[in-house]
């Protein structure tokens, strides 16, 4: 039988540097760019904005319903999604 070539990181265990180095156990704790959490909250903080503006200009159920909508759409696969020779 022949040994594994790798060494598998399990998750809950002590971290070693010397085997899987300060990178490994770094990307764990943050993101790869100090920007890219910012990214993302900015995205979301755009939708719940973007949601709070429908629900005071059309009603609160107006959002709820484009949610809903959005997920009986995201089922279905239509005939432009699909390549036709």
């Amino acid at each position: 039988m022949e040994a594994p070539k790798t060494i598998e990181h399990q998750i809950g265990e002590v971290h070693d540097s010397l085997r899987f180095g300060l990178d490994a156990k770094r990307g764990d704790i943050i993101g790869s760019h100090p920007l890219e959490s910012v990214f993302l909250s900015v995205e979301k903080n755009q939708e719940d904005m973007k949601r709070i503006t429908l629900a005071n200009a059309y009603g609160a159920a107006f959002p709820v319903q484009m949610g809903i909508e959005r997920q009986m759409l995201s089922r279905y696969v239509f005939l432009t999604d699909l390549t036709l020779c």
